[in-house]
């Protein structure tokens, strides 16, 4: 007798009890299970779920939208899949004379993290042991970027960085490991660590290449490295620099005129014979420096001076073009480099680049007068993002910085001035440590917080886990905020992205309804003056039937303490009815963020996703 086609039935059984994935046979537009393989059936724990309608497994279910996705399927007879951070659910549809007579559905658990690459693995331990960010001084601009080669077996090895040095000098770093794998991003830590730490503390060039040196003989894996280390004179222009074994510093005038600099000859780190040369040159206003890897400069078929010579022509194009105004020079070097290597070719080494632009007009400090009304939010909100999005930071550092104020601004307005009649005064300036420090003050009544401080007192604990410092004073003639934070300029193609201008006046409001459930997502800022329209859609979902509110917040770019006064009043108020509020929220954005800080999601249903 012959088996059925495929092998042999008791065969396939085995293999479908046996399958690394959660697998259903369900029949009829109900939805029935006929079938369950042992990964299905355990995770529904004791529940005997064989002849009923497997909607009565209700939240052990895998996924937020399966039941809606079963009926999609079963009527229109094309498969459908579910995305979710843990789980892929596909469901694809089981036919006899072309009806849909019932579906297969099968969850493979995607909790459990695949084998990672070498190559990815490198990549994540370069990111961590690479400066997340830029310093931002009020008369410097700067500009990075780090590209990992291609290659599976490449990446791994490049490094800069950028040190804040005392006496107001400006330590600046691009450095290449030999080798590659994480090897060669181990021993780059190192020598980074060493690096910084030297310069930090105000050490001597010399000095600090005698320390990179006397680590690289004694660390089989750093030899042959090779680095370029420059410090900068920040009042004068006098640029001092080395390089062991590295490609010489190229400057570009604020005209778009570029040079190369002279280069003294020295060899890779641990190969020397303990002789130090540097040299100098005068950086003008408006000049920028740029320290580069040979990844940069590398090109199949050329010499490493003809790729020196076209990243000259290039930085030089870039500054001319359309006038580019000096405080965005370094970044539209940084750009330009980034096109040449990137613009869809093989990388066949990591490629690094730091442009830096000296003795620029500094930073002018804001001052804000506004007058204690809650609709004057929008307008201090305003001003004080057009300011800082001309510091250019990362995400973090402005969602941070914007939220502080503003809560501090509406403390004020809110308890300082109850008839609304006084003026609010807001000062941000920028120092020469990197930091922004904010005075927020008013001359109205300090209104002690209560015992119970609810979302005034967490207004506060925002501010002080969103900026390093924070003083609160009070006197007869009024309260004072002060604030402070050192803030950082994104790194291209690894770390923080900047921030697109954005109208922060709005918020975008969205509800719609789905089986068992109704879905509110909201989008943009949510203080003061929009927590009402918030208030609002809650109510009205809310209005008739039982169903669960799921509120999503995952584009929500400000959550103030308004926001959350509305989200747990409304959360205890449909919890009091029976009718829960879930509140879906990444852990890594704004409001998520914001409800961890504020203890807000020890009373929430807050979830990382729906």
């Amino acid at each position: 007798m012959g088996h059925p086609l495929g092998g042999d039935l008791s065969a396939a059984e085995l293999a479908f009890e046996h399958l690394p994935a959660l697998v259903w046979l369900v029949e009829g537009a109900d939805h029935v299970v006929v079938a369950a393989n042992r990964a299905a059936r355990a995770s529904v724990g004791g529940l005997d779920l064989l002849g009923m309608p497997i909607r009565l497994a209700g939240p052990v279910l895998p996924g937020t939208r399966l039941l809606h996705v079963l009926d999609e399927v079963y009527h229109s007879g094309e498969p459908g899949s579910i995305v979710e951070p843990d789980a892929l659910t596909s469901v694809r549809p089981v036919t006899k004379d072309d009806t849909v007579t019932g579906l297969v559905v099968q969850v493979m658990d995607m909790s459990q993290p695949a084998r990672r690459t070498d190559r990815e693995v490198t990549l994540d331990l370069q990111r961590v042991v690479l400066p997340e960010g830029l310093p931002v001084l009020p008369e410097v601009s700067m500009a990075a970027a780090y590209l990992p080669a291609a290659a599976e077996d490449a990446a791994g090895g490049d490094w800069f960085e950028v040190v804040p040095m005392p006496g107001r000098r400006l330590g600046l770093v691009v450095g290449d490991v030999v080798g590659n794998g994480t090897t060669a991003s181990a021993v780059m830590g190192q020598l980074r660590a060493i690096t910084t730490s030297r310069l930090s503390l105000g050490d001597e060039l010399s000095e600090v290449m005698d320390a990179l040196d006397a680590f690289a003989s004694t660390a089989p894996d750093a030899r042959g490295a090779t680095v370029c280390v420059a410090v900068v004179d920040r009042n004068t222009g006098r640029l001092e620099y080395c390089t062991r074994g590295h490609p010489p510093p190229v400057v570009v005038s604020a005209g778009g005129d570029a040079r190369v600099l002279p280069q003294p000859s020295l060899p890779p780190l641990a190969f020397g014979d303990g002789d130090f040369m540097a040299a100098e040159e005068t950086l003008w206003p408006g000049e920028t420096v740029v320290l580069y890897s040979n990844g940069m400069v590398e090109r199949p078929s050329k010499t490493i001076v003809d790729g020196i010579d076209t990243l000259v022509a290039a930085a030089g194009a870039a500054v001319r073009r359309n006038g580019t105004h000096p405080r965005n020079a370094a970044d539209r070097v940084c750009q330009t480099a980034v096109d040449l290597v990137d613009g869809g070719r093989f990388l066949r080494d990591d490629a690094s680049l730091l442009a830096v632009t000296v003795l620029l007009p500094s930073v002018q400090p804001l001052e804000l007068a506004a007058p204690a009304k809650a609709a004057q939010l929008t307008e201090v909100r305003h001003q004080l993002g057009q300011w800082l999005m001309s510091l250019q930071l990362t995400e973090d550092d402005l969602v941070a910085v914007e939220l502080s104020v503003i809560e501090a601004v509406t403390n004020s307005i809110e308890h300082a001035y109850p008839d609304g009649r006084g003026t609010v005064h807001v000062k941000a300036a920028l120092d020469d440590r990197g930091r922004i420090r904010i005075t927020v003050s008013d001359t109205g009544v300090w209104k002690p917080p209560d015992a119970e401080p609810g979302f005034r007192g967490r207004g506060l604990l925002m501010m002080r886990e969103s900026m390093d410092e924070m003083r609160l004073s009070t006197t007869s003639v009024g309260t004072e905020v002060e604030m402070a934070k050192i803030v950082r300029r994104p790194v291209r193609a690894h770390t923080g992205r900047l921030v697109p201008l954005r109208d922060a006046t709005t918020v975008r409001i969205e509800t719609t309804s789905e089986p068992g459930t109704v879905h509110i997502t909201v989008a943009g800022w949510l203080d003061t003056t929009t927590a009402p329209r918030l208030r609002s859609a809650i109510l009205e979902a809310a209005r008739g039937g039982r169903m669960p509110i799921t509120l999503v917040l995952n584009e929500v770019t400000v959550l103030g303490s308004a926001g959350l006064r509305v989200l747990i009043e409304q959360g205890r108020r449909l919890a009091d009815a029976g009718r829960p509020l879930r509140v879906v929220a990444r852990p890594t954005s704004p409001a998520g963020n914001v409800l961890a800080m504020s203890g807000a999601d020890m009373i929430l249903d807050v979830r990382p996703h729906a």
